[in-house]
């Protein structure tokens, strides 16, 4: 009799994670909404765009395709993960997979880790390809996931592209949090080698530098998106489920996202580089891809959108940013994105310094298309 009392135990433990983790879920995403901000400067007002008052480009003539991971896409801007394995998941995720379709956006869904372990939830993130059957879908799991899950996270939601995502700020602070993984660029390694799709890793907003993008290249992933400082703040969220208040000098914590892309960009150049982490507009989206990023991804202010103004005011919002782009460009006097990491830029304040200590110069930017 002693195998069916282990079976019926195990089945139970399972059955408490799995409600644990839909819990869980529900709690980033409403803390998520809420918007939890860092406290310090993301460091854009401090890079100027060149004005070309002798444009002859209009905005409804730009052309805004880019491409990473080798593959085109039409729009630089991405929905980045929010959400998924939590029965609310799929309404939120019904509604982003109609705003990827209708901007012909790129879009990934929140960690699958919860449809994984649980089959049941599994259409709280398929619908998203339900509604979005030929747009561009990335999987995502976290990058200690085994290669059989990397695995079934493409083939369960027919991804083109997976993201694996680094959370160590966010595990350390989470109550219930996991230590450290020793073998984790390993499993980065295998999981790349393995998978019959691009590896793009990201970080959840505390940034990733150069000296880890190169690592991370060696191991094969084709992309990094930086994730740094400035948008969602885990370390905020995971505090607020914390009794305790030691976490809240690590509020602070991480790299702005600015200067994480400029350091992969010139000291780490054989990835590719996407930006994430506050770019909540289309001039600081612009900002980014002339210091080096390939595109932009975009959660929390979409999200705010969704919950508060509904698809509509995030329609709204997602067509204002993408005119801000093409109005940008075409008053920088370009057609395209393709020139933008060649014009000049002018760093000031605290960006150039922080540059300077990464050993990048500022008139490395000025110079440039002279």
């Amino acid at each position: 009799m002693a195998p069916p009392l282990v079976n019926a135990w195990a089945i139970s433990s399972i059955k408490r994670m799995n409600k644990f983790r839909i819990n869980r879920k529900k709690e980033h995403l409403i803390l998520a909404s809420q918007g939890f901000r860092c406290s310090f400067t993301a460091l854009y007002e401090d890079i100027l765009l060149p004005h070309d008052c002798l444009t002859t480009i209009s905005p409804e003539e730009t052309d805004l395709s880019t491409e990473y991971c080798g593959i085109p896409v039409q729009s630089p801007l991405y929905i980045n993960a929010i959400t998924g394995g939590a029965l609310v998941s799929e309404n939120v995720n019904r509604k982003l997979a109609v705003l990827a379709k209708e901007f012909n956006l790129p879009i990934a869904v929140g960690s699958q880790q919860a449809g994984i372990h649980n089959p049941q939830l599994k259409f709280t993130y398929q619908v998203v390809r339900k509604y979005n059957p030929e747009g561009v879908v990335m999987a995502n799991l976290p990058a200690t996931a085994t290669v059989m899950q990397a695995k079934a996270a493409v083939e369960m939601v027919e991804a083109q592209i997976l993201q694996l995502y680094l959370n160590p700020a966010q595990e350390f602070i989470m109550p219930e949090g996991e230590r450290a993984n020793k073998k984790l660029l390993a499993n980065v390694a295998d999981i790349c080698a393995l998978v019959s799709v691009p590896v793009l890793v990201k970080e959840i907003g505390f940034g990733i530098g150069a000296s880890q993008a190169a690592s991370l290249a060696r191991a094969g992933v084709r992309a990094v998106d930086v994730s740094g400082t400035g948008g969602t703040n885990f370390a905020r969220i995971e505090g607020r489920r914390n009794s305790s208040h030691w976490w809240l000098p690590l509020a602070a914590w991480g790299l702005p996202t600015p200067l994480c892309v400029a350091d992969v960009a010139v000291n780490a150049p054989k990835i590719d580089v996407l930006a994430s982490g506050g770019v909540d507009d289309g001039i600081s989206a612009l900002k980014c891809l002339c210091l080096g990023a390939a595109a932009i991804g975009n959660a929390g202010s979409i999200l705010w959108q969704l919950r508060n103004r509904g698809l509509a005011g995030a329609k709204n919002y997602v067509e204002d940013y993408l005119r801000q782009m093409r109005t940008g460009l075409a008053l920088m006097g370009q057609s395209s994105l393709a020139g933008l990491h060649q014009i000049p830029l002018v760093i000031t304040g605290r960006f150039k310094e922080l540059l300077n200590q990464k050993g990048i110069s500022a008139k490395y930017y000025w110079r440039r298309g002279y």
